[in-house]
Formats: C-alpha cells, structure tokens, sequence
C-alpha cells in the first residue's frame, strides 16, 4: 500500500493529509462490507450500568454548603468547586434541595448532624475573603467536614441558640488575583481531593485538540470543565496533532497554502526546527519536555521518530506507523500495522487483534498504569483501556455512535473523548449529557459520563496547567 503524497508538490500535503486520516481515523469509519471478518465484539467485554458487576463501593455523598455571596468570587469558587467535585467521580454530590435550612454565610455555624441526617457523609464549604493589604487579590477559602456517624444532638429550646462551627477536617486558602479566580478554584478542587482521596485532582489543567472549521482545520484549547474555549494559532491554515510543550505552550503541525506541514509552537505559529524531513503529520511530547515524537511522512510512507528535537530516530516498526505517545518509564505507545491498525507499547502489540485501534494514550492510574485507546465496532467506534502489557481489557464505551481520541487527566482518574451525538442522558439524568460533544468520565464508573462541551474534534490532550509563580496569583 503507498500512501498517494506526491513529493515536492503542492498536493504533497493534502494527499498525505487525506491520507492519514483514512488510516489514523479508521476506528470510526464506515462500516465494513457485509463479508467482512468481523472480530468478536465479546472479548471488549460490556460498561456495567451501575457499578454493581465490578463490586465497587456506592460513591460516598457529599453536601456543598451554599453560602449566601457576598460577591462575584463568592459566586464563582462555589459554582465550580461544585462542578468539578461532580465531575470527579469521587463523590455523590448532593442537590442543594437536600441541605438543612439556612441561610448559611461565611461565618454561620454548620450543625454536620444536620447534613448527616440528610445523607451527607462529607460537608464541603468554599467562599471568598479580602487579600490582607492588597485590594487586587483575593483569597479561596475550602474547608472539608465529616459528619459524625451518630444520634444527632437534641435541639436547643433557645431560638437564638447558635450551634458552635465545627473545626474542619481539612482546610485550604488558595490566594489569587481577582481577575484569575476561576483557575484558582480548580486549585482548591485539587487540594481538597488530595486531602479527601490521599490523591491530589487533575482540574487545573486544560485540554487541546484540533476541529475542522470550515475548509481548515485549527487548534482549540479548553479548561477541563469546559469553559474558556479559545483557538489557537492561525485560522485560515490546516493544523494537526496539538501537544502541550515546555512553559505550557501548544506545539501543532501546520500547513499553509497546501505546503508540507511542520511544527510550531503558540498563536503565532512560530517555526519549531526539527531533525528530519518529510511532512509531520502528528506529535507528542514527553512531560519532562526533553524528548519529542514525531509521524513524518515521506514518500507515501508514515514512520514514528523518537528523541531529543536535534536527535530524533526512527523507531523499528510495523508499516504506517503514527499517532505516537509517551508515558511513563520512558514507554512510547504508537499505532502500526496494515490492513488493521493495532496499538504498540514498546514495540510489542497489545490492543485486541482484529480491532481496527487508534489514538492510544498513558493513564497512570491509582489502580496502576492503563493504554486507553480507540477500536472500531461495528459502525462506530468504542473507548478500551487495559494495562500496558495488553491484559485486563476494560471497556469505558458501549455504542452510542463514534466515541473517539481518548485523553486522560493529570490525576490519572478521569478520561476525555469526543463522541459523535448517538449518547443517551446521562446516568445521573441529565439532558445536557446527551449527543455529541466532548465527555469526561471517571475511568472506573464509565457510566457517569458528562459532557462538558458540544465540541467535536480529533487529537485530543490534556496536560496541567503550569503553576503560576510565587505571588503572582
């Protein structure tokens, strides 16, 4: 099979480009013919609806208390601890309908055998107070209750009796400038899971990925909640592959006016030099920010090269190689393989034989390290995690339509995907979780997917976002 580019021509590009999409992409293409082989779908194994097949624990509920604000950080720090603790899969977060009655404010004492007879396990309250000497700044107060696992106190007879406030379990003050509260939030989310869990979250951190706007294709980046879309880069160019590079900036392949396509780095598109020739039709970058993984293709042929950016070499692989990347202990997982593309870990394959794969990506997980990846079913396309050496498959999707370009969180306990709009509501109700967009789930209860952007696009990543300096936020 040779791939149609056309070396030094103006269609080098888009030939490759089209190329590449029919064989990275092929776990979400049309359906095969009728006559077609078709590999045993049972040994994906099935998303349990509820957790009970896999004997995990019910998740334990957690009240957030709901403060009167007093102002716009007040409003802001307890609508998206809020979302990212739901998002977590950690907890059972409760509707502000199930508190005990208020009002509560900053101060007010909380009565936790209160909350505990309306089923709460954990108590959570955030609000916002003055920076000490400095107008500009702000601080994000968390504070994390257990409520006791007793017989609740007699009330006091004495209306203006005042219940003593509980010393928390946990406390946190994360200071910030006022005009950066949000991303302090996911800072404080993050502590408080650490104190919680005994493993610090994954929310501030953004994603990136590429989406087809028009005839082009450009890079997005988002926050891991879902908010703050923007683009990156330029937007009337074709853009692949983004990856997240030394001081958080966002390499990508680019090609202008249908040229090959190199690397660059930022919203200006400034040129990244790279050792090798050919066009980089993908990327990936290692966290330590020393090495670089490339696909060129050249001559109608794809190939994965590996190293630092002025040594790269080419890894000893099977044919077309591409969509490389880097996870712990220097592992390298890549894509290879023809007529069906299977993922590779270091050289040895590990996904389903007969699956068409696609898009694998490290989890380090609490339970250990997982490859998550794509395979095509039928006509769609489902999410797979299994350990690095190709045991223990564990199926995160089930159908509902092309569910595609896994990523996972700094924190290793949540994955990323795009799927193509066939989703029912979600497990928790929700009409916003249904259709096509971008999803997060807890990658041990699959089922509590959420979608958090009507989004579609290829390539995604999510990397944490570079803690600001000292005094600075």
């Amino acid at each position: 099979m040779t791939l149609p580019c056309l070396a030094g021509s103006r269609g080098l590009a888009l030939g490759c480009f089209v190329a590449m999409l029919a064989v990275t992409a092929g776990a979400a293409a049309d359906p095969p013919s009728p006559d077609a082989t078709q590999p045993d779908e049972s040994i994906l194994g099935t998303v349990d609806a509820n957790g009970s097949g896999d004997g995990l624990p019910p998740l334990p509920k957690m009240g957030v208390v709901p403060v009167v604000p007093t102002g716009t950080a007040d409003s802001l720090v307890y609508l998206v601890v809020r979302h990212d603790m739901e998002l977590s899969g950690q907890f059972d977060v409760q509707s502000e309908d199930l508190a005990p009655p208020g009002p509560f404010t900053h101060t007010t004492g909380l009565e936790l055998s209160a909350w505990r007879a309306k089923g709460a396990e954990y108590v959570l309250r955030v609000y916002s107070q003055p920076a000490a000497n400095d107008s500009a700044k702000t601080e994000l107060v968390g504070e994390a209750f257990v409520t006791p696992n007793g017989p609740a106190p007699k009330p006091s007879s004495d209306p203006a009796y005042v219940p003593p406030d509980p010393k928390p379990a946990f406390r946190a003050v994360v200071p910030t400038a006022t005009t950066e509260v949000r991303a302090a939030s996911h800072r404080l989310v993050d502590q408080i899971l650490g104190a919680l869990t005994g493993r610090p979250g994954g929310f501030a951190s953004e994603m990136a990925y590429a989406e087809r706007v028009g005839r082009w294709r450009q890079i997005f980046a988002i926050d891991s909640d879902g908010f703050d879309l923007r683009a990156v880069g330029p937007a009337n160019a074709t853009a692949l592959s983004p990856a997240f590079g030394p001081g958080g900036q966002i390499f990508y392949a680019l090609s202008e006016d249908y040229t090959p396509f190199r690397v660059v780095q930022g919203p200006d598109a400034a040129p990244v030099p790279v050792a090798v020739s050919g066009s980089i039709m993908g990327l990936a970058i290692a966290s330590d920010r020393t090495r670089m993984a490339l696909t060129v293709m050249d001559s109608g042929k794809s190939s994965v090269w590996v190293g630092p950016r002025d040594a790269l070499k080419q890894l000893a692989t099977e044919p077309f190689a591409n969509h490389p990347a880097f996870g712990p202990l220097n592992k390298v997982a890549y894509v290879a393989g023809s007529p069906v593309q299977r993922v590779y870990v270091d050289g040895k394959p590990v996904s389903p034989a007969g699956f068409m794969a696609s898009a694998p990506v490290f989890c380090d997980t609490p339970q250990g390290l997982l490859v998550v990846f794509t395979v095509g079913v039928g006509s769609g396309a489902d999410v797979i995690a299994m350990d690095s050496r190709g045991g223990n498959v564990h199926r995160l999707t089930q159908h509902e339509g092309a569910n595609t370009y896994p990523a996972c969180s700094p924190d290793g306990r949540l994955v990323a995907f795009f799927s193509t709009g066939k989703r029912k509501v979600g497990a928790a109700g929700a009409a916003s979780d249904a259709g096509a967009g971008l999803f997060i789930m807890p990658i041990q209860r699959p089922w509590l997917a959420k979608k958090i952007s009507n989004e579609v696009g290829e390539s995604l990543r999510w990397e944490p976002i570079t803690p600001p300096a000292a005094g600075t936020r």
